[in-house]
């Protein structure tokens, strides 16, 4: 066997490995409930204005019944949401994804905080929302 004759097995051996590595990528979307958690660095936090994005988000619902929660779809891949109540670091809401098994896709950001007494937070620095796979 010469050099010329083991280029296309040479080629056909890394097409081959190629395709093995991307074998996950071909896996079929798993359509779920993300949680969205709280980080918060005050105790008397009353109100949050957040957004969610992603492909395919619907149906957010407060975690917690002490909760009210109101969303408004922007787009497929974006709401808006503000959830109302006495707030604690934890589980604030779920939200109907698309694909539980890639939240890496999907971020959650907060735009604004007010306390229990209605004073909206000069900064919402030191807040941070989590996306998880709900259990």
């Amino acid at each position: 066997m010469n050099a010329t004759s083991r280029i296309p097995l040479f080629a056909a051996a890394i097409a081959f490995a190629l395709t093995a590595g991307c074998s996950d990528s071909q896996e079929p979307p798993k359509p779920g409930v993300a949680t969205v958690s709280l980080v918060t660095p005050n105790a008397d936090d009353g109100a949050i204005s957040l957004t969610i994005t992603g492909p395919g988000i619907s149906n957010v619902q407060p975690a917690s019944s002490a909760y009210l929660a109101y969303s408004r779809g922007v787009s497929s891949s974006e709401a808006r949401v503000i959830v109302l109540g006495d707030l604690s670091p934890g589980v604030l809401a779920t939200v109907d994804v698309a694909d539980v098994n890639h939240l890496d896709q999907y971020s959650a950001q907060v735009l604004e905080v007010a306390s229990r007494a209605d004073a909206a937070r000069a900064s919402t620095s030191g807040y941070r929302l989590t996306l998880a796979a709900s259990r």
